[in-house]
């Protein structure tokens, strides 16, 4: 104990006070073996409910990581209060602080998390008051709406299709083939950043897709869920677009340093996630495109776009690598605007 108080004293304290109190705490941490009790603080609480129901889950990596973040902001706002002696008003406050920066969804998730975490101390009878029932959840921060995630209109679809094939110039840059393919396919930003030319079938006229880059790591990882692997048909002018791009890197022996990867520059590499929005918010501003959208936005417009033409919403759900077509309904159920008065005209006869 006195070595340890020590140590601390010379790791910055101000104070011997200080390093003994931090000492004791330590202590203490140590005495209780990581167990949760009346002494456990809500971060505490998370923690437990992390390490034994997420970390060992079947969910992605990516999941486990947003996971990871929730609980940094736990550890923020409620890692030094005691969950036992938490009351209901104090931690509405808390979470009223949280809402000044956040939106509903994000402040609603900080939220669910906490009362799992206070559920499993429950289940452990440890008699913990449930301190979240009937909290409000008042967020400052208003969240997009749908039509703000998308292009909603399908002539400007096309004028964007139009632009960026007159962007295509390899090896300046990738990004307009990389837009290219994804408005065609509905692929989430990994999914085109992990494409090879193997993934290409020119007798089917389709490309596959089976796994993932991660967009901080760029690591390959696996699909985001069973039903996210999937083939999806292309048209012609894709396919000569990307036999264009691959002639292009034949000249200059790309396929050598990328190990096939399609949308690779010497220069670069894979395009990151903030060049490609940076990249297409510049895109949409120079067409007065709007709303200017992120790169997830491509696929909201895909999506959009097939319902719009009368695509099947069972078909759609598959090529989107959904299990149902609950996600669809939910996610995409709606028109775009040159849609939206013929179908109300329907509706009128």
């Amino acid at each position: 104990y006195r070595l340890r108080e020590y140590n601390l004293s010379k790791s910055g304290f101000r104070t011997k006070k200080e390093a003994k109190a931090e000492a004791e705490k330590l202590e203490k941490e140590l005495e209780r073996g990581g167990r949760i009790d009346k002494e456990s603080t809500v971060y505490d609480l998370w923690q437990h409910w992390y390490d034994l129901e997420i970390l060992p889950s079947k969910k992605s990596q990516a999941t486990k990581d947003k996971h990871k973040l929730i609980g940094n902001q736990v550890k923020k706002y409620l890692g030094d209060k005691v969950a036992y002696n938490l009351r209901y008003s104090e931690y509405q406050q808390i979470l009223n602080q949280y809402g000044v920066r956040v939106n509903s969804d994000t402040l609603a998730r900080f939220n669910s998390v906490i009362r799992n975490s206070v559920l499993l101390a429950n289940k452990d009878l440890i008699a913990i008051r449930d301190f979240t029932i009937g909290v409000k959840i008042n967020a400052q921060k208003k969240a997009s709406k749908p039509e703000d995630k998308y292009i909603a209109s399908i002539s400007d679809y096309q004028k964007l299709l139009t632009y960026l094939k007159g962007k295509m110039k390899y090896p300046n840059s990738v990004i307009p083939y990389f837009f290219y393919v994804q408005l065609k396919t509905g692929f989430r930003v990994g999914e085109v950043m992990a494409l090879t030319w193997n993934d290409i079938d020119y007798s089917k006229k389709s490309i596959k897709t089976y796994r993932r880059i991660d967009s901080a790591k760029h690591i390959f990882v696996s699909a985001k869920t069973r039903t996210s692997i999937r083939e999806i048909p292309v048209s012609d002018d894709v396919l000569q677009i990307l036999d264009e791009l691959r002639d292009e890197q034949r000249k200059l022996n790309i396929e050598a340093i990328s190990d096939g990867l399609i949308f690779f520059t010497e220069r670069y590499g894979l395009p990151t996630n903030s060049a490609l929005n940076k990249v297409l918010r510049g895109y949409l501003s120079d067409l007065g495109i709007t709303p200017v959208m992120s790169a997830t936005g491509i696929r909201h417009t895909y999506c959009s776009l097939m319902l719009a033409k009368g695509v099947d919403i069972s078909v759609l759900a598959k090529y989107m690598g959904h299990k149902d077509t609950k996600r669809i309904i939910d996610t995409y159920g709606h028109v775009l605007k040159e849609l939206e008065e013929k179908e109300n005209e329907r509706l009128r006869n």
